[in-house]
């Protein structure tokens, strides 16, 4: 990556999150740019853009000062026990600092710190939107040592995923759900039938009052998010045996989960063309995934994050405003599998575009999906999905605002 981008990954002057619970996105917009390959000084112009006003026109929040005495490292005792608590992340990316520096089993080594530190906090990916997950797994396709550590610490912060011991294994396999997305388009099927959205959503979205999670209660979504997982219906604890089986090679199971969070992304697009930008982050977020597990190397824990990811996928999608896209919808959408676009497409407009983006999700976007293109065989689903910007959410400038209703 250009220095300039490293330089920007290595600030330290700006706080994870702002407005109480948006997540900070200005270095995963930096990674994107310069993958795209914008020049150093759009590089710099976006990140005094976006530091400057958010998109959402919201300022981020600084951090108190990194030697500040009153700030010091977490116990390794603390930093487990704030799983999820949202409190202290400053003190935590310190304690992760000081393992790397100080502690001989990792040496220096980031990627033995994201070995030893990752695979317990991938049971909860769904925190922050996935953001936590986002941030970690960007860091390391940047090979950017300082963010990783705020990446392995965001995901402690804002840990949210499925109690996996409520998963259940089908009984039997399917043959109607041999891939994930047979098994969405059947989900899709009960989703309707069982009226899944007042039997199950509508009732636990109703049973909590602000007792529950109340640091997630100003995030809107991310609370009602929450009580889904933590009442999940069978559809999300029962995983597919294609998910299961220790038969099918992890490999094998990248492409299939890709191309569903594009599906879904192009058949949830609005009548303006216009991207779902709750079901973008389904496709960024699995990137980050990808990128951990590159480093951890291990196929049980590889499988584990998979299902939670699958998990909170279902979640996700059964907690929107929106639900289930519809079974008429999926099997519908007209995008086969062995659709291939030339292999002289042009992807510089496409590029050029992201780069003009002030919508940081717009610049992962064409970046992800162009990367997929190229490894996947130049599915015409990823060049169409790169074309579906999202809109900027509009949250507004209030202290009091909610967030916006996916």
């Amino acid at each position: 990556m250009k220095s300039v981008s490293q330089s920007l990954l290595s600030d330290s002057q700006y706080d994870i999150e702002f407005h109480g619970y948006l997540s900070n996105h200005a270095k995963h917009g930096i990674i994107a740019l310069d993958r795209l390959g914008a020049s150093e000084d759009r590089i710099q112009e976006w990140w005094d853009g976006y530091t400057t006003l958010t998109p959402y026109s919201l300022r981020l929040h600084r951090t108190e000062r990194w030697d500040s005495p009153t700030l010091q490292p977490c116990s390794k005792e603390e930093f487990f026990q704030w799983k999820g608590e949202k409190i202290h992340w400053q003190s935590m990316v310190l304690f992760l600092q000081k393992e790397l520096e100080s502690n001989e089993r990792f040496d220096h080594d980031i990627n033995k710190l994201v070995e030893a530190y990752a695979p317990p906090l991938l049971s909860g990916i769904a925190g922050a939107l996935m953001h936590g997950i986002i941030h970690l797994g960007w860091a390391i396709d940047a090979g950017n040592e300082w963010m990783i550590l705020e990446g392995l610490a965001y995901l402690q912060f804002c840990h949210l995923g499925i109690d996996e011991s409520l998963w259940q294994t089908q009984d039997a396999p399917d043959d109607a759900q041999s891939n994930p997305l047979q098994s969405i388009t059947e989900i899709s099927r009960r989703w309707k039938a069982e009226n899944l959205q007042e039997t199950w959503i509508s009732s636990v979205k109703n049973k909590y009052d602000e007792s529950f999670h109340p640091e997630l209660v100003a995030a809107g979504f991310q609370w009602h998010l929450s009580k889904t997982l933590h009442e999940p219906h069978s559809i999300v604890t029962t995983l597919p045996t294609w998910l299961t089986d220790t038969s099918i090679p992890i490999k094998g199971l990248w492409e299939p989960l890709y191309r569903l969070a594009t599906t879904l992304y192009l058949v949830t697009r609005d009548s303006h063309n216009n991207g779902n930008f709750l079901v973008l982050h389904l496709l960024t977020s699995l990137w980050g995934l990808e990128c951990v597990l590159r480093v951890v190397q291990d196929d049980a824990v590889s499988r584990r994050a998979l299902q939670q990811y699958y998990s909170v996928m279902v979640c996700t999608l059964a907690t929107s405003s929106g639900g289930f896209p519809s079974a008429d919808t999926l099997e519908a959408f007209d995008i086969r599998s062995e659709d291939a676009d030339d292999k002289d497409l042009d992807w510089t407009p496409m590029e050029a575009r992201g780069i003009a983006e002030e919508e940081e999700h717009n610049i992962k976007l064409v970046y992800v999906c162009r990367e997929l293109w190229k490894r996947y065989d130049r599915w015409r689903g990823f060049s169409e999905a790169a074309q579906c910007f999202v809109l900027t959410p509009n949250i507004g400038s209030s202290s009091t605002t909610r967030a916006f209703k996916a």
